[in-house]
């Protein structure tokens, strides 16, 4: 059996165990785990283990290795990118942007409902850029991944789409340098001044 199928056999085999492992060891390291990382960490180590023909080591330990060794890499590459990213003051996620502006516990009813609808003008504004700037699979994906929040493996099995998470990120790439969140602020303060 090629190297690359028994990569996939085990790890299927012991999917929610590693996934735990994983999450456990992300905890203790005080490191914030994502499903997406793990995810696309086993995708990238089947490709590439395709890709050289072969597995040094294709014992259930040696496997578990491979794959963990890969996992804390792409652990530090997206905690590099997300202190890069969070220099600047472009737009690259709803959520993040209605958490920085509206964090505060201690609110009156008034200022819930205020921020209630900012972050649904916020979702519908990003959105109407989305579908005015990309073609349908591109914003349906992007729907797909921001309002369901699914991972990149579970987007590509309930679409069947190709270049799942290649599209996605050209949809953020898109929105990080053309839609500011002082330009949504803005937006959202036209239409709703009168009533607040």
């Amino acid at each position: 059996m090629e190297d690359s199928r028994i990569f996939l056999n085990h790890i299927n085999d012991n999917y929610d165990n590693l996934r735990k492992r994983f999450r456990n060891f992300c905890i203790e390291k005080h490191y914030d785990y994502d499903d997406d990382i793990f995810s696309d960490t086993i995708v990238k180590c089947h490709d590439a283990i395709e890709k050289k023909g072969s597995l040094r080591d294709t014992t259930p330990q040696g496997i578990e290795n491979y794959l963990f060794q890969s996992f804390k890499t792409n652990l530090k590459r997206e905690k590099q990118y997300s202190r890069n990213s969070r220099r600047d003051t472009n737009v690259t996620g709803v959520e993040e942007l209605y958490e920085q502006y509206y964090n505060d516990v201690n609110m009156t009813a008034q200022e819930k409902v205020k921020n209630d609808l900012f972050k649904d003008f916020a979702t519908l504004y990003i959105m109407m850029v989305v579908e005015h700037n990309f073609p349908p699979d591109h914003f349906h994906l992007f729907q797909l991944k921001t309002l369901c929040n699914l991972t990149y493996k579970q987007l590509a099995e309930k679409t069947h789409s190709k270049g799942v998470r290649q599209k996605v990120l050209d949809v953020k790439n898109f929105l990080k340098e053309n839609v500011t969140k002082e330009e949504i602020k803005k937006a959202y303060d036209e239409q709703y001044r009168r009533f607040f």
